[in-house]
């Protein structure tokens, strides 16, 4: 009696476990589904077979009693070409298919019998484009691969994607505070757990766009694979090979050559030197056509730009000479970090005339394989190492 209560327990508890697993899981993939029939009845048992047209993978269904598919963790993007068919019809084939994410793509189909003849149908979208339908899951705002490579960005930061929807205030969303956002990619957390500085680590830049594929903003869902947040959730999808071997590369700089010299009539004529790169690849392909497919992408950002203006008072240029010129005497500063040397070997660098230093360096790597049929196998790999100095302090004033 006792072990058979105890099992009951055990069962309880790891479907509530299972529960709660699945309502935290965010949406990583795109569906299909639609209703087949002929001119008089919906059709029981016809199938329906996409195939993703850059890798070649096959994702096919029969149909139910009621006429109705549905085709689920379907790869985000496409294209993908759709063929339907049953025995005594003429099958459909329609191309250039693509599927966004989290939003099921309705494909409603009539089929004529082999008396008929049809030609290869070519359609373009994502269904019905009606604000209002039963499809929808909210207000929501889908950036696809073209869109983020076609999009200016200076940044290169996720939140210069992010502001494409309309209800976004910079990175604010809906109205709420942008630390209420919920970033994720490919079902994994990519927030700010900490709560200061920005709502994305990194400075916004966690992983290299050119490394994403989708990304879906969704303003109050009602899709119940969506939880764990009270702002915008914002999922991302990133990018894998193809049966096609495809790169890119990017370098961009700035430096104090590129700065204003001139304010007015008045022409500065030190600038302080500023440095800035920003550069990276990306490649991916086959290494099993239909397969086995890669992914790689690499960015850095390294950024040499001007410390703080304050000085420490001297003799020759006391307190109170120049707005720049602070309470603390440079004598003061210098025993201090002397002591510190000798004492505890302990070396504080300049107190002045210093340049800030900062980088972020991105890694991503993604495999894909098409086991069979009904079993596909994925795995990534990400990485990012950024540091930001945080800037001194700009008063002057307070005691000697």
């Amino acid at each position: 009696m006792k072990k058979s209560l105890l099992l009951k327990v055990v069962v309880i508890v790891l479907a509530f476990v299972g529960f709660i697993s699945a309502a935290h899981a965010q949406v990583t993939t795109s569906s299909l589904t639609g209703t087949i029939r002929d001119s008089k009845e919906t059709m029981p048992g016809a199938s329906v077979k996409a195939t993703h047209t850059p890798t070649g993978t096959v994702y096919g269904v029969i149909t139910n009693a009621d006429g109705r598919y549905t085709i689920g963790n379907m790869r985000v993007g496409g294209p993908y070409t759709i063929e339907v068919s049953f025995v005594g019809y003429k099958p459909q084939k329609f191309e250039d298919v693509t599927l966004k994410l989290g939003e099921a793509f309705v494909l409603n189909v009539t089929l004529s019998d082999n008396s008929s003849t049809l030609a290869t149908v070519n359609i373009n979208g994502t269904g019905t484009n009606s604000i209002l339908n039963s499809n929808k899951t909210g207000a929501n705002t889908v950036v696809g691969r073209q869109q983020i490579q076609a999009l200016p960005t200076i940044s290169r930061s996720v939140n210069d994607i992010t502001r494409l929807t309309p209800q976004a205030n910079g990175t604010s969303i809906g109205g709420g505070n942008y630390r209420s956002n919920n970033f994720m990619v490919d079902g994994a957390n990519y927030n700010n757990q900490f709560g200061i500085g920005g709502n994305i680590p990194a400075g916004g830049s966690p992983i290299s766009i050119d490394a994403l594929e989708q990304i879906s903003i969704n303003v109050t869902p009602y899709d119940v694979r969506q939880t764990g947040f009270t702002g915008a959730a914002i999922n991302a999808v990133t990018r894998s090979g193809t049966n096609k071997f495809f790169g890119n590369a990017f370098y961009t700089m700035r430096g104090d050559d590129q700065q204003g010299r001139k304010i007015g009539d008045y022409t500065i004529q030190n600038l302080q030197k500023l440095d800035e790169k920003n550069y990276g690849a990306s490649f991916g392909g086959p290494i099993i056509k239909d397969k086995l497919f890669f992914f790689v992408n690499a960015e850095f950002r390294k950024t040499n730009s001007p410390g703080t203006s304050r000085i420490a008072a001297t003799p020759g240029q006391p307190y109170g000479s120049l707005s720049t010129v602070t309470k603390t005497t440079a004598d003061f500063m210098n025993t201090v970090s002397s002591y510190l040397d000798s004492k505890y070997g302990y070396k504080t660098g300049p107190y002045q005339n210093y340049d800030n230093v900062s980088n972020n360096d991105k890694l991503f790597a993604r495999l894909d394989w098409n086991i069979s049929k009904n079993q596909r196998f994925s795995i990534r790999y990400n990485q990012v190492e950024s540091q930001s100095p945080i800037s001194a302090s700009t008063s002057v004033s307070g005691s000697a």
